[in-house]
């Protein structure tokens, strides 16, 4: 199927296990990539595979700079086909994704495409007070994260929302869903499904 030619809502869905691991379908219930983040690195890096075997890689995400990423959450990550073509990049928006998630998708030429934001950044503050809590903040945090479904939505550079990320969690997985508020150019789809797995896995590291 690929990142470029697919249906929304699309569907994302994390397996609890010790590898990140994520897979995407689309609404026709094609898979449209396989995503395998790379840990204990000293750079971010994501990779991103056509087929379910992880044979053929379409895409990689890179923290930029050395010792970036998972030592620096406000580093810029480029996306970048297997041939070295530059789709864009993600950047945090500095000290608002410490309380709320706050990015902006980038083009290649580093404009500004689309804006996300969290649209309860108030959960994520409770979420906060309810695991500094010892022992029963654990319990707690985990009926909260089973029961509290945050949404996102990205807009483009007027203000107006293109697309909403819904995050559905369950007690055996983690799952988001895209959807398409109204319609985009095409080829924006690239950008955004591959953007929006950078701020999904960044979002899940932060509950």
């Amino acid at each position: 199927m690929g990142v470029q030619n697919f249906q929304f809502p699309l569907t994302l869905e994390f397996k609890f296990s010790l590898l990140t691991e994520l897979k995407v379908w689309d609404a026709g219930g094609q898979l449209v990539a396989v995503v395998k983040e790379k840990m204990f690195s000293i750079r971010d890096e994501v990779r991103v595979y056509s087929d379910e075997s992880r044979r053929v890689q379409t895409h990689g995400i890179r923290a930029q700079g050395l010792l970036a990423g998972a030592l620096d959450w406000k580093a810029k990550r480029i996306i970048l086909r297997a041939d070295g073509h530059e789709v864009g990049a993600v950047q945090a928006q500095g000290m608002r994704t410490l309380w709320a998630a706050g990015y902006e998708l980038l083009g290649p030429n580093g404009d500004l495409r689309f804006t996300l934001r969290d649209d309860q950044p108030w959960l994520g503050v409770i979420e906060g007070l309810v695991d500094a809590v010892p022992f029963v903040g654990d319990v707690i945090g985990i009926a909260f994260d089973y029961l509290v479904n945050p949404t996102y939505t990205v807009s483009d550079p007027s203000g107006q929302p293109v697309y909403r990320i819904h995050k559905k969690r369950s007690f055996f997985s983690r799952r988001f869903t895209i959807e398409e508020l109204r319609p985009s150019p095409p080829e924006n789809d690239e950008l955004v499904l591959l953007g929006l797995i950078q701020v999904i896995l960044r979002e899940r590291q932060r509950g």
